[in-house]
Formats: C-alpha cells, structure tokens, sequence
C-alpha cells in the first residue's frame, strides 16, 4: 500500500468536509483490502471494505476520500462508485435477497491524477454498516497494474470527520494478466506414486493455475490433511517443476461434505476455519484457495457458504491470492452471492447421466452461469480428462483415465468419445471434442478452461495426448 498519514480523531476530511472547526465524532470506521484480482473491461469490483461502526444516535454519512497513489495507473479506471451493503459483511451487488445486496451510494465528484472523492447522504445504522469502494476498468488496463487506495477521509454530515483504523491495509489489487485461465486439478497421490512423471516443467509454461488436490476439514473448524507428508513433498515438486514461471499453484480443499455443512452455520467456526485455511495456504506460498464442496443442498446452505467465503476473503487481505469454488451447474445452482465472492468459479461440466460431458451440456451450463449474472471473465468451463459409464446404474468406481483408454485402444481415432471397458460402455472426450469445446470458450471470451482430472492424461509429448490437443487452442497467454 501506499503511505499515508493516518487521520487522527477530530481531523478534517480533506476535500470533504472542508474548513470547519474541529469536533468529536463518535462514530469510527476501519478498511481492509478486498478482491486481489481485478479483469479488464470489468465493472463494480471491489477493491476496498470500509466498516463503519456508528452509535444508537442517528447520524449521516456524507462522503469518503482516498488517495490512489499506490496505483499503476489512474487511467486505467474508467468509474468509481461507493456501495452499500448495510449490515451485510460481503460484497455482492447480484444478491437475490434486498437487504443483501451492495448497491451504489455516492456519487463521484472528482477524479484526480491520485485522489478520489464522493460526496452524497446516506443513513448510518446503529452497529456496523459495510461500504465498498469499487472500480470499472477499461478493456485495455494493462495487465499485472496494480489498483491500491488508501482512505483519506470519511465525513459526516455534521462536516466532522470520524478516526480511520487501518486506512492503508497491507496488499492491493492487480489486473489479471492473461487472456484465458487454463486450470487443471491434479492429485497428490498421483503425483507422488504412479503416473509421476507425468507432468513436467513444460506444462506449466502453458497452464497458469494448478490446483492441488486436497485437504478438507472437519466438523470442528479445523483444517485436516495439511501435515501429509506425501501432500507436502508434492508441493515441493510443484514448486521446482514450477520454478520462476508465471503459473499459481492453488491449494485444493475438498471432500469435506459434513465438515462444511457444519462449519459454515456455525459462526466462530466459520472464522477459525477460515484463519487456520489462510494462515497454512500463506506459511506454504499458495497463491490461492479452491473449494470444492460437493455440494450445499439449499439455498441456506449457500449463504452460509457465502458468509464463510466472506471470513476467508477478510482472512486473505489483498496479499494477491485468489479464491476459486468448484460448483456443478446441473444440480443446484448457486447463488448470485456467492458467486460475486469468487475470482473465478470452476463449472463440473461433466458427471451427468449417460454421455455425461457433451458439447450441448457445455453450452447449456454456460447459459446457466450468465443466467446467475457471473460476468464471462469469471466463467472457467470443466473439462473431463476421464470416463464414465453410460448406463443409468453407473459405478462411479469404473471411472477410467484416458490414458487408460488410449492403453485399451492405441489406434482409437480423434472424433471417438466412447468405448468399452469392463463390458461396459465408456463415455469421454476425445481430442476433437476437447479441442471443439476449447474453441468454444475462447470464441464466447469465457474465463478459461478447468481440467479434472489433470493427472488422467499422456504424457504431454504424446500424440493424443488431450492437454496437447488443448494447448494447440488454448494456453497460458498474456493479455498485453
């Protein structure tokens, strides 16, 4: 962040309340960091939360300032608005529930070549009302500049101005840099035991996010599997196959069903689970947190999930980690909340009765993100790099690698997407569909493509190898 004087009880906002004698405010307000990761062309993203705790007596809000000089480039944002979320602690403009959702609130007065400033009249609530200043950048923001803001002054309508604890928090936000993510999940477990070498440092000049799979938690709020051994030797590979390349390793949490459900009603489970989940991703070096819950079952569930993604954005600061959830489109979509909490969300585009990952399906789950006003930048569309039995009795068990099907059938031609195995018949995506499907996101301008699971596939020097075939399409590409 940049440097700033902090502003001392009593002081005036400067730019917004003006010369007027000094007074005592007895409301105060605190800022943290928020969103990490900011998309050009994006609208309302957030990049600050202001809380401000007021009294039981009525008071008004009258403006904010800030000061932009820790940001790349002023240029680069196109608006900047303050909304309000009253007493909800997250930011989600598309929440389907009113007393939810941010809206906009003051207006922008000026913009400097460093500062800015809002003026406007709103009522605080007693206790802790949430503000966020957020920002639309242009298409063509530069990717890697940062957006960082500091809060000069925040004004009452009685011109006094109130204390600001924290008004330059640590971290700030950067433009994503590349065109597409290409994301693949990839076990622990495999990459320590068979199939090890398969992956090497040249995948990861082409893929810009790995995430590792897992560790979970329990019904308590604590973290589990984060002392693995085989999962801790992993990240150590990850990192020198990795070496000084511009791909994230994110740490994967799944397979925590009950632990999840539990953790996220809970309130002071949400938060020390979120803190013991931070604290092992910044002491391992993550550079983000997937989850992959599988799945919440009602809409309570999800505002739970939302509320407990909230602890974990406040847990994260802006130190530049990213946070991801693995969602399936098909059985109970999530909600617009939810989703606005999220950098990216990876979409199960696969798994569903009998041909279980087709072309269709992709596009309908497409359709069904948009219809949740998740902006296309956010979009990262599954890819199944296994097989799963048509028949409507399927053993999930009997799910096969592809590697395992071009071992079956060396000659199998690009346009097959099934085959049999066991007596059974498989269905997968071949090289043409993979390619197809690639096309299709990058021709829609999607996020990306996500891959599950990574590890199923040949080795990248492979002739039908699928991450070859997809990396022909779509790979690692900077924005500009």
């Amino acid at each position: 962040m940049n440097s700033i004087i902090k502003p001392t009880l009593c002081a005036l906002a400067l730019g917004v309340c003006g010369a007027a004698p000094l007074c005592a405010a007895s409301a105060t307000a605190s800022c943290e960091q928020t969103h990490s990761v900011l998309y050009a062309g994006g609208v309302s993203q957030a990049i600050m939360k202001i809380k401000i705790t007021a009294p039981e007596t009525s008071q008004i809000l009258k403006g904010m300032t800030f000061s932009m000089a820790g940001t790349t480039s002023v240029a680069d944002i196109a608006k900047a608005q303050i909304f309000a979320s009253g007493t909800t602690p997250y930011f989600s403009p598309n929440s389907g529930q009113a007393n939810r959702r941010a809206v906009p609130i003051l207006n922008t007065i000026s913009k400097g070549a460093k500062t800015l400033q809002f003026e406007g009249s709103h009522p605080l609530s007693p206790g802790d009302n949430y503000f966020w200043l957020c920002v639309d950048l242009i298409p063509r923001a530069r990717g890697l500049n940062k957006v960082d803001a500091a809060c000069t002054g925040v004004a009452l309508l009685e011109d006094s101005n109130i204390a600001v604890s924290n008004p330059s928090p640590e971290g700030c936000a950067q433009v994503y840099p590349y065109q597409f993510r290409v994301v693949p999940y990839y076990r622990h477990t495999n990459l320590m035991q068979w199939n090890r070498d398969q992956l090497n440092a040249q995948h990861f000049k082409s893929f810009t996010d790995l995430i590792y799979f897992n560790v979970g938690c329990d019904t308590d709020g604590n973290l589990t599997g984060q002392n693995n051994e085989q999962f801790l030797n992993g990240l150590d590979k990850l990192k020198n196959l990795r070496g000084t390349g511009g791909s994230k390793i994110i740490l994967g949490v799944a397979h925590c069903d009950a632990g999840m459900t539990a953790i996220t009603a809970d309130p002071e489970k949400r938060i020390k689970f979120a803190r013991q989940l931070v604290s092992f991703a910044k002491e391992k070096g993550f550079d983000g947190i997937d989850i992959d819950w599988e799945y919440p079952d009602n809409d309570t569930q999800w505002y739970y999930f939302s509320l407990f993604l909230g602890e974990v954005r406040s847990a994260m600061g802006a130190n530049g980690m990213s946070l991801s959830s693995a969602i399936n489109p098909y059985y109970l979509a999530p909600t617009s909340e939810m989703m606005d909490l999220l950098d990216f969300v990876n979409v199960m585009s696969y798994d569903r009765a009998g041909q279980h990952s087709t072309y269709p399906d992709m596009v309908t789950d497409v359709n069904t993100m948009r219809n949740k006003n998740v902006p296309d930048c956010k979009i990262v569309m599954g890819l199944p790099f296994y097989t799963n039995e048509t028949r409507s009795n399927r053993n999930w068990d009997a799910q096969k690698g592809y590697s395992t099907v071009i071992q079956l059938y060396p000659n199998i031609a690009p346009g097959t997407d099934t085959c049999i195995i066991d007596g059974q018949q498989h269905y997968f995506n071949g090289i043409t569909t993979i390619k197809k499907k690639c096309q299709y996101v990058k021709n829609q301008k999607l996020g990306g493509v996500m891959i599950w699971c990574y590890d199923g596939d040949l080795l990248l020097t492979h002739v039908k190898s699928l991450a070859k075939a997809m990396f022909g399409v779509i790979k690692q590409q900077a924005v500009r």
